[in-house]
């Protein structure tokens, strides 16, 4: 069992949905394919999924609760970003890692045409605004407001541009 309890969604019957959503997880993750393709994987395993979304390969997108992500109509997210999407704390760290009574499972929402860079990090809780970009390598602990670029290890906005900057023909 480990520190981290089994919660009641794994055990019995269904622990085998659970496995089949990991084993849409890994088809989506590591094969080559069509983007379109790895968006349907994604949907099918419960992520919410707008139209016209680009999910590069080796994107996690959290695995034990696929249905608290949203993400948008026409969202770029490439290459060996991870998104998670809830949190599990050691039963003996619990006191000291939850002081705020967080919510466990607090999802992410990807916000109509935002871009997110190769291998940046999602953390739960965060909400990525509309047309905002993420740079590549990104730590992303915050919610980022629409039209802004943020950056680094945590993300900080260094940028904001307004939405006459942006195509919106192509969104």
């Amino acid at each position: 069992m480990g520190q981290i309890p089994l919660e009641k969604e794994f055990k019995g019957l269904r622990a085998y949905y659970s496995v089949f959503k990991k084993l849409l997880h890994f088809i989506a993750r590591s094969l080559p394919m069509y983007p379109g393709w790895r968006a349907a994987l994604h949907r099918f395993r419960g992520v919410r999924i707008g139209k016209n979304v680009f999910i590069g390969i080796d994107v996690f997108i959290d695995s034990t609760y696929p249905e608290i992500i949203t993400i948008e109509d026409s969202v770029t997210i490439v290459a060996r970003t991870f998104i998670i999407g809830h949190s599990f704390n050691p039963i003996h760290l619990e006191k000291v890692l939850n002081k705020n009574n967080a919510p466990k499972k607090q999802g992410v929402i990807f916000r109509k045409g935002c871009y997110v860079g190769a291998q940046s990090i999602i953390l739960p809780g965060v909400e990525i605004g509309e047309c905002s970009i993420i740079g590549a390598g990104s730590v992303v602990t915050e919610p980022v407001p629409a039209y802004s670029v943020a950056v680094g290890v945590p993300a900080k906005v260094i940028k904001s541009f307004s939405k006459q900057d942006v195509m919106e023909e192509y969104l």
